[in-house]
């Protein structure tokens, strides 16, 4: 894995639409939680899977790095394995105006009136974010992303189930709520390089057709010669297979930047 770069604020608001009011988790005790195969945790994640053709949402968001701290709104669609599109607003007005496709990210800034086209390689070439499309609609969705045709360790770890694994100096470690056996928390760590790529899931709450969906989450990006990054999204407004109408057309008169 590469080394974590910084850079324009806005081109960081893109990678993080998937990514809250920090609520207190519930853990059960630990004389609660039985040992559970391998097998048995992986079968659970998989069924608490979100599956969804179209999703909607409104997140709150307070984003802090090593220089600044700034909260914004933004509007999230999603139509499956096509496109993913979001708007970010500040004191309610449009700011950036997003898109990503299956191979590209395309980005219109508002404020400066300006555009930007990028391959979809710049997360993982600017911040080891997984930068595949299905990636990021996984980690919108809540779901898990997996170290690919490994089969995890398992333990009871601080009152949850602890899956871990390591290929190639990365760790992937995963927690899970010792009873619902839902997702709590995925960790990606560059050993190499001392780098962790963190996200937790909150405040699950059902969906019109007995889904469950984590409401708040927390990405964090942090380690050695990196900016620090912590983002909290409260998520609101949540629907699931509902088309909707996603416009995204450059202006003529904004200029196109690198």
């Amino acid at each position: 894995m590469q080394t974590f770069f910084k850079i324009p604020l806005y081109l960081f608001l893109i990678g993080l639409v998937i990514t809250s009011c920090k609520s207190k988790k519930v853990i059960p005790n630990e004389k609660d939680i039985s040992e559970k195969s391998t097998t048995f945790l992986l079968k659970a994640l998989g069924q608490n899977k979100v599956e969804a053709e179209w999703l909607t949402a409104k997140a709150k968001i307070n984003y802090k790095d090593d220089n600044e701290k700034i909260k914004f709104t933004s509007y999230i669609r999603m139509r499956k394995d096509s496109v993913i599109w979001f708007v970010i607003k500040k004191a309610g007005v449009e700011a950036i105006r997003t898109q990503i496709t299956t191979d590209s990210v395309y980005i219109i800034n508002r404020q400066a009136k300006e555009y930007a086209i990028k391959d979809l390689n710049i997360f993982v070439e600017k911040y080891n974010m997984p930068s595949s499309f299905e990636a990021i609609q996984t980690m919108l969705l809540g779901n898990v992303i997996y170290l690919t045709n490994l089969k995890p360790d398992t333990e009871i770890k601080n009152n949850q189930h602890h899956l871990y694994v390591e290929k190639d100096n990365v760790r992937a470690e995963y927690w899970m709520n010792g009873t619902t056996f839902k997702l709590n928390e995925m960790q990606f760590s560059d050993i190499r390089n001392d780098q962790t790529f963190r996200m937790t899931f909150e405040d699950y709450k059902e969906l019109e057709d007995e889904q469950f969906f984590s409401y708040f989450r927390n990405l964090n990006v942090s380690g050695k010669n990196t900016n620090n990054i912590d983002m909290d999204i409260k998520l609101s407004d949540i629907k699931i297979n509902e088309p909707k109408n996603i416009r995204f057309e450059i202006p003529k008169r904004y200029k196109k930047v690198d």
